[in-house]
């Protein structure tokens, strides 16, 4: 297991090192043709089309993701995450909202808001007039995290799910102003699949004095159907409400479980962050297929972390800024430069990587469905994200 020490230069790098306990294997990317790295094979160039990221946490401006963007033409929309955590989220929504306002060509922002006293009187009142100040200052989406369902708990003891009636007041606010809901519910199902002895998945596995994914002692008990189906009652219960699931859904595992959702959900879309092992692990035709027939219901998110923080997945919000060394930039700007070629090369190429012990074939997809998948999409589904870009 990786020390977490060697990953202050990327959240992404550690997390390679955890996520594949999903039903895919182990994946090893390895660019087997980057003589042609530049080229997608269908007369356009991968660095030229433009992209919107639409699932970073950037916790600062920093040159390194400004020439990043520069060399992929691409924009961040930058995700404040964790409602449990008051004074992280405060630290997040100020950096966000600093980045949108100095750096429009390079950044746009979604919110959360503060789960705490969930059940106490005026909660409600507070959580509206805080989205709506976040979306005076530019905020064009709001997301909810897997700690709603896995750790956030009623005064009875029992989970939370994202369809409990104490949300139906912010959901239609949300709603009626038009902003974007972006919600992570729930792990890989392989989570699930893999429980030791002492009721500890090896997913959610103790780190220290806490756990990596920082939801708490999660022991699986709650299911994954149930995460899955409170998450598609809200979508069914609002059907004016714009929602794009993290991560495919949650349903990376099969691109057949997130086109059902699809084909009755108009209102659904996914993005593709760190979802591309288990892509890789199904037939590239079927997945192919898939991203040609849904073009206009799938994002382009990559989940990377990036800014000037020392401290794994940005806890320690009082340490950005931190004296780095130059070799550290130039590790971090490698880091972030290596994913956006091998996901852009998967997407838009027919080379091959390595996944695991065998090979696998980019899905070389036409030019039209890349050009909604890194960027369209992200307009139509996120109004607003554009602007600036």
């Amino acid at each position: 297991m990786m020390n977490l020490k060697t990953i202050k230069n990327s959240r992404r790098s550690f997390l390679k090192t955890l996520a594949f306990t999903s039903l895919a294997p182990p994946l090893i990317l390895q660019d087997r043709n980057r003589a042609s790295k530049d080229q997608t094979g269908t007369g356009f160039s991968n660095h030229t089309i433009r992209k919107i990221d639409i699932h970073t946490h950037i916790s600062s401006h920093a040159e390194y993701l400004k020439e990043i963007m520069d060399t992929w033409n691409l924009k961040m929309f930058t995700i404040c995450n964790e409602g449990l955590k008051s004074d992280r989220l405060e630290a997040q929504r100020k950096i966000a909202i600093d980045l949108w306002q100095e750096y429009p060509r390079y950044y746009a922002w979604c919110t959360t808001f503060d789960l705490n006293g969930i059940q106490d009187q005026g909660w409600t009142d507070r959580v509206i007039r805080q989205l709506q100040a976040d979306f005076d200052r530019g905020a064009l989406a709001v997301k909810i995290w897997k700690e709603v369902g896995m750790q956030l708990k009623d005064k009875n003891g029992d989970f939370i799910q994202i369809d409990d009636p104490v949300f139906e007041p912010v959901l239609q606010y949300i709603s009626s102003r038009n902003k974007t809901l972006f919600t992570h519910i729930g792990d890989p199902v392989g989570y699930w699949l893999s429980t030791r002895p002492d009721g500890m998945s090896d997913a959610w596995y103790k780190e220290g004095n806490g756990v990596w994914n920082r939801i708490g002692e999660f022991k699986g008990e709650v299911s994954y159907d149930t995460l899955m189906r409170a998450r598609d009652q809200v979508i069914l219960k609002y059907p004016d409400l714009k929602m794009v699931g993290c991560h495919l859904g949650s349903m990376a595992f099969d691109v057949d479980e997130i086109a059902s959702r699809l084909d009755v959900f108009p209102n659904f879309a996914v993005e593709t962050s760190f979802t591309f092992p288990d892509l890789m692990g199904q037939s590239r035709n079927k997945v192919r297929d898939f991203f040609i027939r849904y073009q206009d219901r799938i994002l382009y998110g990559s989940d990377i972390s990036g800014g000037l923080v020392a401290t794994p997945f940005l806890v320690d919000m009082s340490k950005i800024l931190e004296q780095w060394t130059p070799e550290e930039i130039d590790r971090l700007k490698a880091d972030l430069m290596q994913q956006y070629e091998r996901d852009f090369n998967y997407l838009a190429t027919g080379q091959e990587f390595t996944r695991d012990h065998y090979q696998v074939r980019g899905l070389e997809l036409p030019e039209t469905v890349l050009k909604k998948i890194y960027y369209n999409n992200a307009v139509s589904w996120v109004p607003g994200v554009e602007k600036g870009f």
